[in-house]
């Protein structure tokens, strides 16, 4: 497969606050690039990861069991406590379930959810853990969005592996059944145009969380990878404004 440039880690040099921005299932570091670069010129140092198995090959996400992602995630806070002396953690679907994971284990300033699957659209989902023994691979519902590089290089997977669903399933209870332990301050955000995740799954994390401040943003015109959406400049204010405040 033809990867952009862009789906590599970044690691973006700012003040001694630090965001760390984690992409999604079967997608890359290059779905949180824009947001990145966005919160690097407002002053802030951002690491932007790419999670164990993605970017590569889909035979080597199959090989990953969701505690290397987990693992990923940790590194990429663990990087940035060495630069900063307050970390933000935000992703995207998968990334945002990664967020609130963290949220939960360790001391995180604030978290941003956008789009995390709480509960799939897809009602094949649950039958993933028997469907693994009979398929390997099944086709991806990717966004229909093209970045701006020649010949429009692939940014995430086109096919998912079967059995990497099952890990996912596992990371999403897991996390589910901590959501009551997140404290810290809340931004849950959900495009309405989502193909991959029911818009309740924002509602979901809203009212299991315990955080005494929480905002809800719903994006009317996005589809699920709204961090290259086209309301990606309001989702970026809006995240923004959110980690200002005091």
């Amino acid at each position: 497969m033809d990867f952009s440039k862009e789906t590599k880690a970044f690691f973006l040099d700012g003040g001694n606050e630090g965001c760390l921005l984690i992409h999604g299932f079967t997608g890359s570091a290059a779905h949180m690039r824009p947001l990145g670069n966005y919160l690097h010129e407002n002053g802030y140092t951002v690491n932007g990861i790419l999670l164990k198995g993605h970017g590569t090959t889909v035979e080597d996400m199959e090989k990953c069991s969701y505690r290397e992602w987990v693992e990923s995630a940790f590194n990429g806070y663990n990087k940035l406590k060495q630069r900063c002396d307050k970390i933000y953690v935000m992703g995207l679907s998968m990334g945002g379930i990664l967020s609130l994971y963290l949220a939960e284990k360790l001391p995180v300033e604030k978290v941003v959810s956008i789009s995390a699957p709480i509960i799939l659209k897809d009602p094949l989902a649950k039958w993933t853990p028997i469907l693994k023994h009979i398929k390997k691979y099944n086709k991806w519902s990717v966004d229909k969005i093209k970045n701006k590089e020649k010949n429009n290089p692939a940014i995430g997977y086109s096919i998912i592996p079967i059995k990497s669903v099952p890990e996912l399933l596992k990371l999403i209870k897991i996390t589910k059944n901590r959501l009551v332990d997140i404290t810290c301050p809340l931004l849950v955000v959900q495009p309405m145009l989502d193909k991959h995740v029911k818009p309740v799954s924002a509602d979901i994390i809203f009212n299991k969380t315990s955080s005494t401040y929480k905002e809800k943003l719903w994006l009317q015109n996005s589809p699920h990878a709204c961090t290259l959406g086209p309301e990606k400049e309001l989702l970026h204010r809006r995240i923004l404004q959110f980690i200002k405040k005091p």
